[in-house]
């Protein structure tokens, strides 16, 4: 059943079935389709638990108010998980002083089903200049570079925690790595200056979608191509829920997928293509009540306009 048809079955005088909705909709990632339904419900019925729960979901997402406090907030993040001076911090750093983390992420990317369409994609295209929009660690960037030394690969990322491990780990001439949000490096950058964009989950993450693509398109030479992965998280309940709590507060992703709703926004571009990349359910990440009905990954990629 398709978004609308869900909402518009729901009687919004319900309130624990409204609010039930509302957690499996943050389950699955949707959170503009959340907040339009509390926004819904409240209108047609005045009901306080609807505009409570919508103020709540937003506190969530002040980190999208402006970009240091986006950066702050994934810095705070990766630094607490990768940053801190713990064991497990000088082993990393050992491993990395001696090459074997370089060694293990070339052998361990190469085989992602991700990184290997992306390659494809390099081979096909033949890019010369590729940019790496939000790259973490440096993982893909490091080993595409490292498989193609004729690719020039520019890789950046908000978080200076993920740059500094990142240019630790690489080896290779032809990448670089800067500390950088797309807005701030597509302002400095000149257009056309890419012939592939890649950027994977990113998308989900950032404040404003239409911008982002706007600004990536830019750094696009004409006939350029851009490649992207996002979650495919289409889950369902078959239990009641127990309410939906942003871990620390904060919602890091904040818009889901579909095949249709990909194929909507992208569709139209030259040699548009999708893949979906089934993984693995992870049933510890969510309540007993959910279960998947697709879950892995999307790859898209498609050409600009000349």
């Amino acid at each position: 059943m398709s978004w609308t048809a869900a909402l518009d079955r729901l009687d919004l005088s319900r309130t624990s079935d409204v609010l039930q909705r509302v957690d499996l909709e943050l389950y699955r990632d949707n959170v503009p389709g959340a907040l339009a339904l509390l926004e819904r419900a409240h209108a047609a019925t005045g009901e306080p638990q609807y505009l409570g729960r919508a103020q709540e979901i937003r506190s969530w997402l002040r980190h999208l108010t402006d970009p240091q406090a986006f950066v702050g907030m994934y810095e705070d993040f990766y630094h607490q998980r990768r940053g801190l001076l713990r064991l497990k911090r000088l082993e990393r750093d050992l491993r990395i002083l001696l090459g074997w983390k370089t060694s293990k992420t070339l052998k361990r990317v190469a085989r992602h089903p991700e990184f290997q369409l992306l390659e494809q994609q390099v081979v096909t295209h033949r890019p010369a200049r590729v940019l790496d929009a939000g790259c973490g660690e440096g993982r893909v960037a490091i080993t595409l570079g490292s498989r193609h030394p004729d690719v020039q690969v520019t890789a950046i990322d908000a978080s200076p925690t993920n740059v500094r491990i990142a240019r630790r780990v690489n080896r290779f001439a032809n990448v670089q790595v800067e500390q950088m949000l797309i807005e701030q490096f597509s302002e400095k950058t000149a257009p056309g200056s890419f012939d592939l964009v890649y950027s994977f989950a990113v998308l989900e993450h950032v404040a404003d979608l239409d911008d982002v693509m706007v600004r990536i398109l830019g750094l696009l030479r004409p006939g350029g191509r851009f490649c992207f992965v996002v979650p495919m998280n289409d889950l369902t309940a078959v239990a009641p829920l127990p309410p939906f709590v942003a871990r620390d507060g904060v919602l890091g992703h904040v818009r889901s997928f579909s095949e249709s709703s990909l194929r909507a926004s992208f569709g139209t571009y030259r040699d548009f293509e999708l893949v979906k990349l089934p993984s693995p359910w992870r049933p510890e990440r969510y309540p007993a009540g959910i279960v998947p009905v697709e879950f892995g990954a999307f790859f898209v990629a498609f050409s600009k306009g000349t």
